[in-house]
């Protein structure tokens, strides 16, 4: 039988893996927090309002609009999912990209 230590370690190590894990992912992503709502709402309206075309067209003239490079910023989203305006809509959670897995032990 496991104990009660084993068990709090392996929780730390699980959790500790899991914050280093999404630490290396949103490394790829050129935006905080608010610059990603603010894609994604555009994104959204955008692919609302105009249809959609197989393509990240409406991030791209976000991303224009607010002079991110489009390579860095295509990198950070295919990470997550999002190829293409529909997918980045939606598959790309900023919760995914900036929450916090489990708060560590203090």
């Amino acid at each position: 039988m496991t104990s009660e230590a084993e068990k709090a370690r392996r929780k730390q190590l699980k959790d500790d893996y899991l914050r280093a894990e999404q630490a290396a992912s949103a490394a790829f992503m050129p935006l905080d927090r608010p610059q990603l709502e603010s894609l994604l709402e555009h994104v959204d309206a955008a692919v609302a309002a105009d249809g959609y075309d197989h393509s990240p067209r409406a991030a791209d003239d976000w991303a224009r609009q607010h002079d991110v490079d489009l390579d860095r910023l295509h990198e950070g989203l295919t990470e997550f999912g999002g190829y293409c305006d529909c997918e980045i809509v939606m598959n790309v959670d900023p919760e995914a990209v900036f929450g916090q897995i489990r708060q560590p032990p203090r």
